[in-house]
């Protein structure tokens, strides 16, 4: 009896994650499964193609721009960030004001798109703030259609998604126990070495889990960028994304469904590899 108990509740349990696994399936799986299905026919006949379409997207030249430097926003970007929040979050632990500080680091992700655009633009515009604070010798630049282009997408990236990584740090932070600091702080052990031995081990399960959100947030700020620096910015901010938009424009749906199947599978290959290396 006890058996067809344990069992009954075990398919309760998989009856509980049903609707969700339902939801997964319709609105996920499903349409990549018909993506990646696209991805082997042409758009216009509808004749299959093979990897023909995979090879057009490789051997593009505009490809190789955009993902040349969605690499480099990547290679930046997702340490920048893990370690920025990182360092803020150990510095409010010993705080007292930590916890009022929570809601501030909040406010970049609640602030529009629209502001975050206007507030980079009268900063960095030709005639902006930034040039008005510099020396005339250095006045009259347009930042964003210049070599300063990543960079400057690099800081707005940095102050838009910062809070919300130090709160997941903070978290992490806190399930650490004080007492085994304490310990190794008595037996003469200094600040780096109990950050180095104690600490980021620690934080093992959260490295992964902020380095993978910091991957998504990387390719979800894209609406921004588009948003300052139009369709075809300058060559430095040329992403994947604009890529994906001007196909979407010439209709090139077999090229956009090649480009999301490789990207799709870019981002289990990174995801993959956090978590193997955060295991380590």
């Amino acid at each position: 009896m006890r058996r067809i108990g344990k069992l009954l509740w075990k398919k309760r349990r998989l009856l509980f994650l049903l609707p969700g696994l339902s939801g997964v399936a319709i609105f996920y799986l499903l349409p990549f499964a018909e993506v990646a299905r696209r991805s082997f026919f042409r758009s216009g006949n509808g004749k299959f193609a093979g990897l023909a379409n995979y090879r057009a997207v490789l051997t593009n030249g505009a490809f190789r721009l955009a993902a040349g430097n969605t690499a480099l926003y990547l290679v930046i970007g997702v340490p920048l960030l893990m370690a920025v929040s990182l360092g803020l979050a150990l510095l409010l632990r010993r705080l007292a004001v930590r916890d009022k500080a929570l809601p501030a680091l909040l406010l970049p992700m609640a602030v529009p798109a629209a502001v975050m655009v206007l507030v980079l633009q009268i900063l960095v515009d030709k005639h902006g703030l930034l040039n008005g604070w510099l020396p005339s010798s250095h006045t009259g630049i347009d930042y964003l259609n210049s070599g300063c282009a990543l960079a400057v997408v690099l800081c707005s990236f940095l102050w838009k998604n910062t809070g919300y990584m130090v709160i997941l740090w903070l978290s992490g932070l806190a399930s650490l126990n004080a007492e085994t600091e304490e310990a190794a702080a008595v037996d003469g052990a200094n600040r780096l070495q109990r950050l180095r031995y104690i600490v980021l081990p620690g934080l093992s399960g959260h490295f992964f889990t902020v380095g993978t959100l910091s991957v998504l947030q990387i390719f979800k700020s894209y609406r921004e960028v588009w948003m300052v620096a139009g369709s075809y910015p300058q060559e430095r901010i040329y992403f994947l994304q604009h890529l994906l938009q001007n196909w979407y424009r010439k209709l090139e749906f077999d090229l956009m469904a090649a480009l999301t199947v490789l990207l799709s599978v870019l981002l289990l290959v990174v995801s993959y590899f956090l978590y193997r290396r955060m295991e380590r």
